[in-house]
């Protein structure tokens, strides 16, 4: 089937996050049960959301997952973002880039090949709430596993082998002062100037952390990233509470439980309540011919990313996934767009993929 009338199916469902995805995962389910596949739709009934697992032929040697749901569309949108619309090569539309075009590409080669023919089989997954909370791929992993050889993840990457994604570790801190009048604010104790302090000391930390590096990202080194910042309710007020949402990002798996307990300790000097909201360590490909193959069949290099993906959630699976999709990078942001070009070549590719490893 055609990649543009595939894709243009796919951005007329409304799939921003806070919304189900019932019909999409249908439509998709359809498509593949059409081609022999076995369709599951494990859903979340409380949403009306639907994580979609489908298979073919015999123990899955390959995977291909991704996610269905998409960023909000804003305001800033020339056309419709849930018409697909064209403009030489450019293929407009919300999800376009991230990651319906990535989908699109892969159901129009999957449409071309003979199953009957191949030795091993293939698996997808397609989760939902990745752009928000990753519920979709946690809800999975709480009740499925997959038993694979290697994972193909299809967020846009402009057709680059990526091989490495960093990993995350994602705070909520409360700190607790005295309120007080403003004009004593000595008789209090400020709960902001309390979590500026404690900032201080993280950002020091982060700095004598640099030198562990790993060579794939850049930057090579551990970050931190203070995100969100909220205290006080009045200028003429000693602050009393003040709470940080505060992001960091690891280069090597041994850094995420190594941040924890730095955070922890830190924070019991000013009485602070750390909660962990989430931890993900990095994720990277080892397989060496994995990596030879890819890069043989997109022409291009591997390298690593400073972002992560559903796959980083799945046990075991960052020896043996590589994040491969079209391009450009363009998501999150008014007027999204795909390469027709890119679709093009992302299809031969998958499709390479799958009959060299089947």
């Amino acid at each position: 089937m055609n990649i543009e009338n595939i894709l243009k199916n796919l951005i007329k469902f409304n799939t921003v996050s806070d919304k189900e995805n019932a019909k999409i995962t249908s439509w998709i389910g359809d498509f593949l049960n059409a081609f022999g596949f076995n369709v599951s739709l494990i859903k979340n009934n409380k949403d009306n959301k639907a994580n979609l697992f489908a298979t073919i032929g015999k123990k899955p040697i390959l995977t291909f997952l991704g996610h269905t749901d998409t960023v909000s569309a804003g305001k800033n949108w020339t056309n419709d973002p849930f018409e697909m619309t064209i403009d030489g090569d450019k293929i407009y539309g919300l999800g376009s880039s991230d990651m319906k075009g990535g989908i699109a590409s892969l159901l129009s080669a999957l449409s071309q090949i003979n199953f009957k023919n191949c030795k091993n089989g293939f698996s997808i997954l397609l989760t939902y709430d990745e752009e928000i909370s990753f519920k979709g791929i946690t809800d999975f992993t709480k009740t499925k596993k997959i038993d694979t050889d290697y994972i193909i993840v299809g967020e846009p990457t402009n057709l680059k082998p990526i091989i490495a994604s960093k990993g995350i570790v994602s705070f909520v801190v409360n700190f607790f002062g005295k309120e007080y009048h403003g004009s004593e604010p000595e008789k209090g104790l400020n709960a902001i100037i309390l979590a500026s302090d404690f900032i201080k000391e993280i950002q020091e930390y982060f700095v004598r952390i640099k030198n562990d590096k790993n060579d794939i990202f850049t930057p090579n080194y551990a970050t931190v990233n203070v995100g969100k910042i909220k205290g006080g309710d009045a200028v003429n007020k000693v602050p009393n509470e003040c709470v940080l949402e505060i992001e960091c990002r690891t280069v090597k798996e041994k850094q995420n439980n190594e941040i924890i307990r730095n955070f922890l300790k830190i924070s019991e000097k000013y009485k602070a309540k750390v909660k962990v909201m989430f931890s993900v360590p990095p994720a990277q490909c080892d397989d060496k011919k994995f990596i030879s193959d890819m890069e043989k069949i997109t022409k291009n290099k591997s390298e690593g990313v400073n972002y992560f993906t559903d796959g980083s959630f799945l046990d075991g699976a960052a020896s043996k996934m590589i994040i491969l999709g079209p391009g450009p990078f363009n998501a999150h942001q008014s007027d999204e767009w795909v390469s027709k070009k890119s679709l093009q070549k992302t299809k031969r590719i998958y499709k390479a993929i799958i009959e060299k490893y089947l």
